[in-house]
């Protein structure tokens, strides 16, 4: 017998209809959930990051989202988002001093070194969200990369683990609940699960992935 689950038919109607893609803020599309920046915004103004690093730009809303949000609790927050072009960054994006653009892949060692630097130069908490390439293995790479600029207390989101059956796109192929899944595999002890975040508004584009660093 089918086990019905409003939650499930909500999230799949949700992503296959797309509805999500036309979700803006300022005007700039973010393609993302919005009870997941809803949710976003109250683990900011928890966490009172001092930086904001998104993996993962496309066309920028979602970085302008964070710019605003995140300066309207620190002012002295800086925004770093990096991915492997910027071709289709609204204008809008580009003109706010807060955020930084870096054009290359987010698995890359450079963008290690440029976090250790804004983290010098930005002393506090950092809250990373991991939105590129959502293959395993980059995801994967994405994780083990940051394994030496995360501190403890600071907050990592990896989106989109609702591809490949969880529950949308099930033939899509291994992606970031994979990649997490293999991660706690060899490091078990790195993040804690934020299950009740996770749960908040009933569904998320990011299961398993709203992390604390221990």
């Amino acid at each position: 017998m089918h086990n019905y689950d409003p939650r499930v038919e909500y999230h799949k109607w949700y992503y296959d209809t797309e509805v999500w893609e036309g979700v803006r803020f300022h005007g700039v599309v973010t393609n993302k959930s919005v009870s997941d920046m809803w949710n976003y915004q109250e683990i900011l103004f928890e966490l009172k990051p001092a930086l904001i690093v998104e993996f993962g730009t496309r066309f920028g809303g979602s970085a302008l989202y964070f710019s605003v949000i995140g300066r309207s609790i620190n002012p002295q927050l800086a925004v770093l988002s990096v991915d492997v072009s910027h071709a289709e960054v609204d204008p809008r994006v580009g003109e706010d001093p807060a955020i930084e653009l870096m054009s290359c892949s987010s698995s890359a060692p450079e963008v290690a070194a440029r976090i250790r630097k804004l983290r010098a130069s930005k002393p506090g908490s950092v809250f990373f969200i991991l939105d590129s390439d959502h293959r395993k293995a980059h995801v994967l790479a994405e994780l083990t990369l940051l394994r030496d600029v995360v501190h403890s207390g600071d907050y990592v989101v990896v989106e989109d683990g609702n591809i490949n059956g969880h529950p949308v796109l099930p033939q899509w192929g291994e992606g970031p609940t994979e990649a997490l899944e293999e991660y706690f595999r060899m490091y078990p002890q790195d993040y804690e699960r934020d299950t009740v975040r996770e749960q908040k508004f009933g569904f998320t584009f990011a299961p398993g992935g709203f992390l604390r660093k221990r």
